[in-house]
């Protein structure tokens, strides 16, 4: 019987890394928007605000990560990051007044930035040959499980026990989760001895394929600014977008029961999509799958914008678009850097585009509250998410097509020579 290659240990220990780095301070945390509010006393403005806290300081931290990781191994960069979603958690637990909830959420910001798709992206970048879309889609589903598990956990704790009951048990799970990551992770193959899983078996000719591929596409000026705008927009609608749903559906009257559902349902979605985008992204290309799912992801949020009609069918389509859609939020900048950038510059590209991303995330993460605030609810919000959505749709097809042109072009000059 063959050995299980250690690469698939890793996948697994990167999708309990996100299940907490960004499943638990970002969407798990969205559950508890309501509560905060109803509890302490808190602001549609000030709510929203300690997403855009959270986002300001993950993306500070993500523009240092390189310097992070140069002075400390992925390892136990990781784990700390993970230790900084726990701490946050029991911060949340204390918090009485609206200060201390921005400090939880600051700490948070830390974890998101410094151990979310970043690391995750250059760990799965050496420890795979093939299958590389699969297992970073595996990763990516870590969110997404989060939100199938945490809704109806977290509301169950709060109503049976306290909100503060509720963040403590959740701080003291996340603790537990750091130690295995530190235990387990590793940083690159050669630490076990071994190979990127699938190099070994690799024939020439698909190696030769692949160097093809990457001396036909090239990042120039004008691909940058599309990627980047790319990201910037998805950044924008895709963090604050998933993040006040739950208060979207609260606002237009569905009980916290049905609420937790729609969240969860969305998380199930999520995780089978992003599997399902890893596979498509595999077979078709990042380009093509990025259209595919990009359009689904459009529908849902058109289907956000009809809340109001309080239909339960609309929520069912609603869960299911936005469930699927959402990979590309989370993974298309990693699949973008893959695909466009050259092998060398990988982390550099993945780390940039991730950080614009997180740029966008921070730019917009008010902007539901504030749109609700002036204009009563928070459907014109999902609205603008609509129209950026098919914004980023457009800068993705153009990139891909400027780069395959720059490549061609480029490989003409050197025939010449």
């Amino acid at each position: 019987m063959r050995k299980l290659h250690y690469g698939w240990v890793i996948c697994v220990t990167c999708t309990l890394l996100l299940f907490v780095t960004m499943g638990t301070v970002s969407n798990g945390f969205s559950v508890y928007l309501p509560y905060i509010m109803d509890e302490r006393g808190l602001t549609n403005a000030q709510t929203s605000s300690l997403v855009t806290l959270r986002c300001l300081v993950s993306f500070l931290a993500m523009l240092v990560i390189g310097w992070y990781y140069r002075k400390i191994s992925l390892r136990v960069g990781t784990g700390i990051a993970a230790c900084c979603a726990g701490l946050a958690f029991w911060l949340y637990s204390v918090a009485q007044s609206y200060s201390l909830f921005c400090v939880g959420a600051a700490v948070s910001g830390i974890s998101y930035g410094l151990g979310s798709m970043i690391p995750v992206s250059i760990l799965i970048n050496r420890w795979f040959y093939r299958h590389r879309a699969l297992a970073l889609s595996i990763c990516a589903s870590g969110s997404g499980i989060a939100t199938i598990v945490l809704p109806p956990v977290t509301t169950a704790l709060v109503e049976g026990l306290s909100m503060g009951a509720a963040f403590r048990i959740e701080g003291v799970t996340i603790f537990a989760f750091a130690a295995v990551i530190l235990l387990v992770l590793r940083n690159d193959p050669a630490e076990k001895g071994l190979v990127p899983c699938g190099q070994e078996a690799a024939p020439a000719a698909e190696e030769a394929a692949s160097v093809t591929i990457r001396t036909t596409r090239r990042m120039d000026r004008q691909v940058w600014i599309l990627l980047g705008c790319a990201s910037l927009v998805m950044g924008a609608v895709a963090n604050p977008g998933f993040s006040h749903l739950s208060v979207l559906y609260t606002s237009e009257g569905f009980s916290s029961s049905v609420v937790a559902l729609i969240i969860s349902g969305t998380g199930v979605m999520i995780t089978l999509g992003k599997l399902i985008y890893g596979e498509v992204t595999d077979h078709l290309g990042g380009c093509r799958s990025c259209l595919i799912f990009g359009g689904i992801l459009l529908v849902g949020h058109v289907l956000c914008c009809l809340a109001f009609t309080q239909s339960m069918v609309l929520c069912v389509f609603t869960v299911l678009c936005l469930g699927v859609g959402y990979p590309i939020a989370t993974m298309g900048p990693s699949v973008w850097a893959n695909d466009l950038a050259e092998p060398e510059k990988y982390p550099m590209v993945v780390r940039r585009l991730q950080v614009i991303y997180a740029g966008g995330a921070l730019a917009f993460a008010s902007v539901p509250g504030i749109l609700a605030d002036h204009l009563g609810d928070y459907i014109p919000a999902y609205i603008l998410f609509t129209a950026l959505i098919g914004l980023t749709l457009v800068c993705i097809a153009l990139s891909y097509r400027a780069a395959r042109k720059n490549g061609e072009r480029r490989a003409e000059e050197e025939h010449a020579l």
